[in-house]
C-alpha cells in the first residue's frame, strides 16, 4: 500500500510539472512578441522550501526536501543556466536538487545584497534564464529591484509561489506570479 501512495504522489508532481511548464511556455512565447522587450532573460524566483522551526539557520523538513525535488522536476525544461541561493542552509538545500537535475552551477551569495545579485544577473546572464531561491523578506526586494513596484510579499506559511520575471529594460519588468499547490496551478489571487 505505501508504494501506491508514492505512485500517486509522483503522478501529482508530474501533473504539476507539466501544467507549470505549459503555462510558463505560453507566458514566455507571449513576451517574445512584445516590441518593448529589451532583454531576453527570464528570472524565476521561488522561496526556500519548508524549514525546521525554531532553529538557527534551519535545515529543510522532509516535506521541504520533497518540495525541492518537485521544483527540480517542474523547472527541468525551463532553460535555467544558473541557480542562485543565499548562504542559508534552507535555500541551499532547496536549490541543490534543482542545480543537480539541471546540471547547472549553484552560486551562493549574501541575501542582504539584493542590488548586487540583480546587477550580477544583468551582466553575467543577460540572455539566459536563471533561478533565485530566496526568502520571504528578500523576494519583494528582488521584484522591486528588477523593475516592478508591485508587491512580491509572501506569507511565512507559503512555500509554493513561483515568480516568472521578464525584464524589459533596466526599470521595468513583466512579472507573473504562479502558485503550485497539490498538483493544481494557477495565478495566485
Amino acid at each position: 500500500m505505501p508504494l501506491l501512495l508514492i505512485d500517486i504522489h509522483q503522478s501529482e508532481v508530474t501533473d504539476m510539472r507539466y501544467r507549470l511548464i505549459g503555462i510558463t511556455l505560453a507566458i514566455l512565447f507571449s513576451f517574445s512578441a512584445l516590441p518593448t522587450a529589451q532583454a531576453q532573460q527570464v528570472i524565476y524566483v521561488i522561496r526556500h522550501a519548508e524549514k525546521v522551526p525554531g532553529v538557527e539557520d534551519p535545515p529543510l523538513t522532509e516535506a521541504g526536501h520533497q518540495r525541492a525535488k518537485a521544483w527540480a522536476g517542474i523547472l527541468r525544461d525551463a532553460g535555467i543556466k544558473a541557480v542562485y541561493t543565499s548562504k542559508k542552509q534552507r535555500t541551499q538545500q532547496t536549490g541543490a536538487p534543482i542545480s543537480r537535475a539541471l546540471n547547472v552551477p549553484m552560486v551562493t551569495i549574501s541575501r542582504k545584497d539584493v542590488a548586487g545579485l540583480v546587477e550580477r544577473i544583468r551582466t553575467r546572464h543577460a540572455d539566459e534564464a536563471v533561478l533565485i531561491v530566496a526568502h520571504t523578506k528578500t523576494i519583494p526586494k528582488l521584484v522591486k529591484e528588477l523593475g516592478k513596484s508591485e508587491n512580491g510579499t509572501i506569507e511565512r506559511t507559503d512555500f509554493d509561489n513561483l515568480f516568472v520575471i521578464v525584464p524589459q529594460g533596466k526599470n521595468d519588468a513583466t512579472v507573473m506570479r504562479l502558485r503550485a499547490d497539490a498538483g493544481v496551478l494557477g495565478p495566485q489571487s
